[in-house]
């Protein structure tokens, strides 16, 4: 195994290593050691809907306005580990790059974070619009809108990072 393979090995081990006890953490976290990943949505969604939030310890963020709570349930720590590790995974995947790709890849930490504050505050206006139509979701339906949302920006943000990967033949003059 070449020095490049090993290091990909071990950033990938340390990626699911991370993405593990994220998860493990999140099980016991309460809304206030959330917040690096609620208050974002909270800001976001009130910048862009108009309606102020007011804080509850224990709670959340609620938008009296919106009729709506962002809690705990809402935060997108699974969202965030699942696309930390898809696009970090893509990165270490490439054939080529070499030593860039563990730098890549970690990078693509912040960038998920981005893409993840990004999408769970789009899915949580939609919701709010949602319910502002007149429609009612039920427990199930709101989950599977939610993960429709979120799986429709894990897959564009993939499609994106391929694109960008993927090495395209140069046009030749002719």
């Amino acid at each position: 195994m070449s020095r490049d393979q090993r290091s990909t090995l071990l950033l990938t081990l340390v990626l699911l290593g991370a993405a593990f006890g994220l998860k493990v953490w999140y099980m016991e976290a309460t809304v206030a050691e959330l917040g690096f990943m609620l208050k974002p949505v909270a800001y976001v969604v009130q910048a862009i809907s108009g309606d102020t939030y007011v804080f509850e310890s224990g709670r959340g963020y609620l938008f009296h306005g919106l009729g709506i709570a962002i809690d705990r349930s809402c935060s997108g720590i699974n969202f965030l580990v699942i696309t930390v590790a898809t696009l970090s995974l893509l990165i270490l995947k490439q054939g080529d790059g070499g030593c860039m790709r563990p730098v890549l890849a970690l990078l693509c930490a912040g960038g998920a974070y981005v893409l993840a504050i990004a999408v769970n505050s789009g899915r949580i206006l939609s919701m709010a619009w949602v319910r502002s139509a007149g429609f009612e979701l039920s427990g199930r339906a709101h989950e599977a809108f939610g993960a429709l949302i979120f799986l429709s920006g894990l897959s564009l943000a993939a499609v994106a990072l391929h694109l960008l990967l993927t090495k395209r033949p140069s046009a030749q003059p002719s």
